[in-house]
C-alpha cells in the first residue's frame, strides 16, 4: 500500500511539473495578405466600394499578441491602423511593429493601410511622416502568438 501511495505521489509531482512548462510554450501562426493600388481616399484599401480593411484576421482564443510588417512596392513604410472586432483602435504603426502588440484574445483584427478610419490619429500627426499614408501595392505579414 505504501509503495502505491508513493508511486501516485511521484506521478502527481511529475504531472505538476510538466503542465506549467507546457503553458509557457510559444505558439505562433503567420497570415499573409496582399493589397492593390485602388483608390484609397474612398475606402482606405483595395475595392472602390469594399471594406476598409486590407487584411481581416479572425483570431483564436489562445492568441493575444501580434507583430506585423508591410512591404510596399515603393519601398517606403506605410501607415497601418489596427482595429479589433468592436471597432476600437488597437494600435497603429509605420511599416512594421517594433515589438509584439497585445489585443483581446479571440477578437478579430482588421489592418487598414494608408489611411485610418477615424480623424485621430492622422498620418503625419501620429509619429509617421505624412508620406507614409501613400500605398501602392504589396503584402502585409502578421504573426500571431500566445506570448509576447
Amino acid at each position: 500500500m505504501r509503495r502505491i501511495l508513493i508511486t501516485f505521489l511521484a506521478f502527481g509531482l511529475l504531472i505538476g511539473a510538466v503542465v506549467p512548462a507546457q503553458a509557457t510554450t510559444r505558439v505562433e501562426r503567420t497570415v499573409e495578405g496582399s493589397y492593390g493600388a485602388y483608390p484609397a481616399p474612398a475606402t482606405g484599401c483595395n475595392e472602390v466600394l469594399g471594406p476598409w480593411a486590407c487584411l481581416g484576421i479572425p483570431t483564436e482564443a489562445t492568441e493575444a499578441y501580434f507583430t506585423a510588417k508591410v512591404t510596399d512596392t515603393h519601398g517606403q513604410p506605410v501607415y497601418v491602423e489596427v482595429r479589433s472586432d468592436g471597432g476600437s483602435t488597437v494600435n497603429h504603426f509605420c511599416g512594421e511593429t517594433s515589438e509584439p502588440i497585445y489585443f483581446t484574445p479571440g477578437s478579430g483584427l482588421e489592418f487598414d493601410l494608408g489611411l485610418g478610419r477615424g480623424p485621430v490619429p492622422l498620418p503625419g500627426l501620429n509619429g509617421c511622416p505624412a508620406t507614409d499614408s501613400i500605398k501602392t501595392s504589396g503584402t502585409i505579414r502578421v504573426t500571431l502568438s500566445n506570448l509576447p
